[in-house]
Formats: structure tokens, sequence, C-alpha cells
């Protein structure tokens, strides 16, 4: 028989060989949970001779390193396409001014012939389209290079919708879209006006692309903050709610105009940056987008 005392100790040798080995795994989870929460190219590091471990620890050393070089490539194509936009954007304001400018000139001939005041009347309005898809992403890359400077003052956001939503009347008449304003008086509240501005004509363009018939308009007071609500009807039920906030996704539900998918990203940012939040809703053959602000989250006068 083997003495008690050579089996206590390969018993000791084997607890202390798996002790040993926890230690390095528990090492291992310790540097893994900061590589996970920080952006770093910090790789495993072990002081074990405990062959399995170090093989361990190599292998995910190179997920890590595949996982990095994936980031940093990706990285390096979003900054490419972001930088495509910025100078796209600015190549095209020039040249899309001046053909606007001429086509407001022709419309102005009376001597034109109906059928090519027609012609230019819708070359007009594919201009107008554009310059307005234009003009979002000249804002949305604005917003990347953090180039908006919040600076809130005490704003009537009752009449700043009141003429947003008139200044929208016309193009919503012609669109069909018969639209029902709900708006309390007076409603005070630290923003920005440029950017409150930029949010409620991208909710009020959101409604002339994709409403149908109906829409309704509401602003009111709510516990400790003020809410905005813009409801429409749909022509057609929304196929990927979820994808709504990605930036340039966009679903024709209007089957009438295309966009450029900025607009709801750009209400979203412009809104968190003030201290507001947004969330959508949809059921069947409705959409509704909510904008809220609330005392606690009010950004402060340097803001940035």
């Amino acid at each position: 028989m083997i003495p008690f005392a050579i089996i206590l100790v390969i018993l000791l040798a084997v607890l202390t060989y798996f002790l040993l080995i926890m230690m390095d795994i528990r090492t291992l989870i310790t540097q893994l949970k900061f590589i996970n929460q920080h952006t770093t190219n910090q790789q495993l590091k072990v002081k074990t001779r405990n062959a399995a471990v170090v093989a361990l620890t190599q292998q995910i050393n190179q997920l890590i390193a595949k996982q990095q070089a994936t980031h940093q490539q990706s990285v390096q194509t979003q900054q490419q396409l972001d930088l495509a936009i910025h100078n796209i954007s600015h190549d095209l304001r020039t040249p899309l001014t001046v053909a606007s400018g001429y086509s407001q000139l022709l419309l102005s001939n009376e001597n034109l012939p109906e059928a090519e005041h027609q012609q230019v009347s819708k070359l007009n309005q594919n201009l107008q389209t554009l310059s307005k898809h234009l003009n979002l992403l000249l804002l949305y890359n604005r917003l990347l290079e953090n180039r908006i400077t919040i600076t809130p003052k005490q704003l009537n956001l009752s009449k700043l919708l009141t003429q947003t939503c008139l200044n929208y009347y016309d193009a919503l008449q012609q669109k069909q879209i018969m639209t029902t304003l709900k708006i309390e008086p007076d409603i005070m509240w630290q923003l920005d006006e440029e950017a409150t501005t930029r949010i409620l004509q991208n909710i009020l363009g959101n409604i002339l692309d994709h409403g149908y018939q109906k829409a309704t308009i509401e602003l009111k007071h709510v516990d400790q903050g003020v809410q905005l609500t813009a409801t429409n009807q749909l022509m057609t039920p929304i196929k990927n709610f979820d994808r709504l906030l990605d930036r340039f996704y966009t679903e024709d539900l209007s089957h009438r105009d295309q966009n450029a998918g900025l607009g709801l990203y750009i209400i979203v940012e412009l809104s968190r940056m003030q201290g507001g939040q947004v969330s959508l809703n949809t059921n069947d053959l409705q959409f509704q987008i909510q904008v809220t602000f609330k005392i606690a989250n009010q950004p402060k006068k340097n803001g940035a």
C-alpha cells in the first residue's frame, strides 16, 4: 500500500497545480475585462510556465489582434466615408445654387411655352429636393466634426413650433396632409434656437416625406418638462422599425419622394445635445415621434 504521506503529498501537489491554474485564469479574466471596457491595443500577459495556460493565452491574443485589426479598418473606412461626404457636399453646393438660380429665372419668364414651363417646374422641384438632402448632409457633417455649439437661452417653444408649422403649411396642403395642431401657448424652455429649429424642421419634413392624409402635432407640459409629439398616418406599414435611426437608412413609405435617411438621426442627436430624449412608435399605418426635455437634463448655458 502507498503510504498515506505520499498520497497526501500527491493531493497537495494536484491541488496546488489547480490553484495556480485558477490564479492564472483570474489574471486573464481581469485583463480581458479591461480590454473589453477600454479602447486599447493591449494583449494578455501571463507569468506562468504552464503550457496549457500559455497556449490558451496565445490563442486568445490572436483573436484580440484580429478584432483590433478589424476595428481599426472599420474606423479608417468610416473616416474615409465621412471625408468623402464632406467633400462631395461642399463640391455640390455651388453648382446646385447656380442651377437653382437658372431654374427660378426660367420660371419667371412669362414667354416660356407651357410644356417647357412644366419641365422647368419639375426640374426646380428636383433641385429643391436635392438641396434639402445636401443641407442634411452638411448638418450631418457638422455633427460628426463636433462643430455645433449649443447655446441655451429662454425660448418660446410654442411660438417657434407654430411658426415652423406655418412655414410648412403650403407644402402640407399640396401633399393633402391635414395637420392638426395642439400647442399649449407660451411654453418657455432653455434651448438653443438654431438646433431646436432644425429639430422642428426635420420633424415637419418627416411628415411631409412620409405622412399620408392626417397628422397631429402636440406640444404640452409634462412632469418636470415639456413634450413634443408628432403623429402621422402612413400609406404603407414600416418594414424595419428598428433601423429607422440608422444613418442613411430610408423607407419609401409615401411612394412619393426618396430622402437621405438622416432626418431622424439628426433629430435624435440635436435633442441629445440639449438634454432631450427621443422615442419612436409605430402601429400598423401610424408613426409617432416624441421629443421630451426634462429640467434635470437641461444643458448648461455654456454647453458645447
